[in-house]
């Protein structure tokens, strides 16, 4: 930031796809599924809107169809997204009408609204981007009408496939801001999708690029890399004498699953002497407001700016109450505990680390709830069989769980009884680990009609299944089969308001991947990319207050107080049990 601060205009900027992703387009891989749904309904003569591509089942069977067969690549591959297009779409103007209906209505999100505003501003002058559509000229546009305290506000130029002319001059003044798009606009008669296309894309563009690589730094952001003809062209220009004079920056969400292509420009770069980093980046959105906190704006540029993003407003406010009114504004992830266990067993430990501790666990056939810390074993069990694992009589004390004062090996016990605890009222088991409490949703054939319904709720809050198994390629379990998965949820406890809550963390568990003892290779689950995409809907507002909702009202039905009991194996008329108050934090309209 502070680089970029003190020589703005020594910056050009390379925008991919993510640079749009917070304005609601979609992503590559949904553009993929999206098209490839449509090749597969055709040839089995099914009605294409029937086909949610969210759904499991659906996405397993467009795996299995396409996945590197039936006209398709392999999926991850670099080329996957041009495949598709040209499987379902090979005539232009069919793709052309394609992309204007994903587009049409879409608005710049703030990150772009920022970034056209420094254009406007003076403190970008080149922006080259493989992504067709219009949000950067609107962006630009609206600041170019709402700062007017510049003396020469300067509008913006675009040099796409139809206006190559412009990109010649990419090195005069005169001509700046430019934005030259690589790849295309969506309101052009020529676009660039097809690998073949890109290859032989326009010469002058890219030729553009070069020119400007001896005078300029390069920041990439949100670009994947999977562009032959880009990645050529960025390669090329780095190898020419004194590129990239303000360095070679690059903007990545997962260092960890940089392309080879990526690595291998960065390290091309070092190799001439140019400066080139690899910066660990969230969002967009996230670079553009770092960005304005570092420069030097006109007052009404700064007023501008600070008005595209609402001021956070944060009170002192009571603990929630029970309303008939239809707020809440805000609903929380998180349920009162009112009520614990008021005894445990406790054992003095020496000599044996958790390792060991689970490994006799384990053996003992343990199926009660212990957790070991601080040379202490804490839990609720059969206390014969606790004894014969540690080595020493425990014994049962009282204790005040909710007392928001515990050493952490109780506040592991209490988290750990609350997704044993949970987890036998749903239709769902626990899973806990040193660091993870989860309640993972399961579907047994002998559900009680109760649990039946529960699940069904959760099937309608999540549009489909709630479990399952990975299709081929996405790794395997120990047993060498394909892994499993659950709508989940992680639990912890915390203390607010003088009083514990119970937080609940909805997610999609995945079985671990195994992988070979002697792979030493960077981790890389092939899983993610499907857990990711699985989630990009769910994290709008009311799709998340649903998923929120059908766990808090699952856990406490009916709005009453709910008391849950410790698992049998645990002696719950001997330690007692946890009661959970059935309204979820919230917030109430401001005044």
């Amino acid at each position: 930031m502070r680089a970029w601060a003190v020589q703005p205009r020594r910056f050009a900027w390379l925008l991919g796809a993510g640079a749009s992703a917070s304005a609601g387009l979609r992503t590559a891989n949904q553009v993929r599924d999206d098209l490839l749904l449509r090749v597969y309904a055709e040839r089995h003569g099914l009605i294409r809107q029937n086909l949610n591509a969210n759904d499991p089942n659906v996405r397993s069977v467009l795996t299995a169809y396409f996945d590197g067969r039936n006209g398709m690549v392999p999926f991850g591959s670099a080329d996957d997204y041009s495949c598709a297009f040209k499987l379902a779409l090979p005539d232009e103007s069919a793709r052309r009408s394609y992309l204007q209906g994903i587009l049409k209505g879409c608005r710049p999100s703030f990150g772009q609204r920022v970034f056209g505003a420094l254009m406007t501003a003076g403190f970008i002058d080149i922006v080259t981007t493989t992504n067709f559509d219009d949000l950067i000229e609107q962006a630009a546009a609206e600041s170019y009408t709402a700062v007017n305290d510049v003396s020469d506000p300067r509008r913006l130029y675009v040099a796409a496939l139809n206006s190559v002319d412009r990109a010649r001059r990419i090195l005069s003044a005169e001509s700046h801001p430019l934005l030259v798009k690589l790849h295309g606009d969506f309101r052009e008669s020529s676009l660039k999708n097809l690998t073949e296309e890109l290859v032989v894309q326009d010469q002058v563009l890219r030729q553009s690029v070069q020119d400007v690589s001896r005078s300029v730094g390069l920041a990439v952001v949100g670009y994947s890399g999977r562009d032959e003809s880009v990645m050529e062209m960025l390669e090329s220009s780095t190898l020419l004498d004194s590129a990239w004079p303000a360095g070679l920056w690059w903007f990545t969400r997962e260092p960890g699953r940089l392309p080879e292509r990526v690595r291998r420009l960065l390290e091309i770069a070092a190799e001439r002497g140019v400066a080139s980093y690899l910066v660990a980046l969230e969002t967009f959105d996230e670079l553009m407001a770092s960005l304005v906190l570092q420069a030097e704006l006109t007052d009404d540029a700064r007023t501008y700016i600070n008005g595209l993003q609402s001021a956070s407003r944060v009170a002192d406010a009571s603990p929630p109450v029970a309303s008939k009114r239809s707020y809440p504004i805000i609903r929380y992830n998180a349920l009162p505990v009112l009520a614990a266990p008021t005894s445990v067993l406790h054992a003095s430990l020496s000599g044996i680390d958790n390792e060991e501790f689970r490994r006799r666990s384990k053996e003992a056939g343990w199926r009660g709830v212990a957790v070991q810390a601080g040379g202490s074993v804490w839990g609720w069990g059969d206390p014969e069989q606790l004894a014969r694992i540690v080595g020493t009589t425990p014994e049962n004390v009282d204790i005040d769980l909710l007392s928001g004062d515990l050493e952490p090996g109780l506040h592991a016990l209490l988290v750990q009884g609350l997704a044993r605890s949970v987890a036998s009222w749903l239709p769902a088991r626990a899973r806990t680990t040193r660091r993870d409490a989860l309640v993972l949703l399961h579907e047994w054939d002998d559900l009680s009609e109760s649990r039946q319904l529960t699940l069904r709720r959760f099937k309608k809050a999540y549009d489909g299944q709630v479990t399952g198994h990975l299709g081929k390629g996405r790794g395997q379990n120990r047993l060498a089969e394909q892994r499993a998965w659950a709508e989940a949820a992680r639990l912890h406890v915390e203390w607010r308001w003088g009083a514990p809550w119970m937080i609940f963390t909805p997610f999609t568990w995945v079985e671990r991947l195994e992988r070979d003892e002697d792979d030493d290779s960077p981790v890389v689950d092939p899983a993610a990319d499907w857990r990711r995409e699985r989630w990009v809907q769910r994290k709008q507002n009311e799709k998340w207050a649903s998923i929120i909702d059908v766990w808090a009202t699952s856990i406490a039905p009916q709005r009453k107080d709910v008391s849950l009991r410790l698992p049998r194996t645990c002696d719950p008329d001997t330690f007692g049990g946890f009661t959970l108050g059935a309204f979820s934090a919230h917030s109430w309209r401001s005044a």
